[in-house]
């Protein structure tokens, strides 16, 4: 979502007004129709070569990650005009727009979202599903990409622990 509004770690419950939209909102809302069995969270700084931004891993009971993969897809191609509310207040308004991913993990998704009120700001999402757990790699449109090396060394960690 844009950099102006909130960022992952702001997460409340959050509503598209578009219900085709819904798996896009359910990404930072803490009621998502997909319940995690486990997450863990990261910052990424410009430090370790990624540019800055943020990692979410979370793990999902069978077929859960595919499923929200699929949805997550579906409304990627559908909701270009994106519009997202929370229970603390705020509103993002935004357009969506599908980006390459290079193929990373057993399926993954990149989109990008470009703020309604200040279009040079936004941010690019990368979803990589590996078995039943999802990566979400958020980077806002200041930084520089997360490098696709460092989502398919992720990809290969949680293959190789799932061992």
């Amino acid at each position: 979502m844009p950099q102006n509004g909130p960022l992952l770690e702001d997460v409340d419950v959050v509503t598209a007004a578009d219900p085709a939209c819904q798996p896009v909102a359910d990404l930072r809302s803490v009621t998502p129709k997909h319940e995690a069995t486990g997450t863990a969270w990261a910052s990424l700084g410009a430090g370790d070569g990624a540019g800055g931004g943020s990692v979410v891993l979370t793990s999902y009971p069978e077929g859960g990650a595919k499923a929200w993969m699929s949805e997550l897809r579906a409304a990627v191609s559908t909701c270009k005009d994106f519009v997202a509310s929370s229970e603390r207040g705020w509103k993002d308004r935004g357009t969506l727009k599908v980006s390459p991913t290079d193929g990373i993990g057993d399926e993954s998704l990149g989109f990008s979202t470009v703020s309604a009120e200040d279009p040079g700001k936004g941010q690019a999402m990368t979803i990589v599903r590996t078995d039943g757990s999802l990566a979400v790699y958020l980077t806002s449109s200041e930084g520089e990409p997360i490098p696709a090396a460092l989502m398919k060394t992720q990809h290969e960690r949680l293959r190789e622990a799932r061992k």
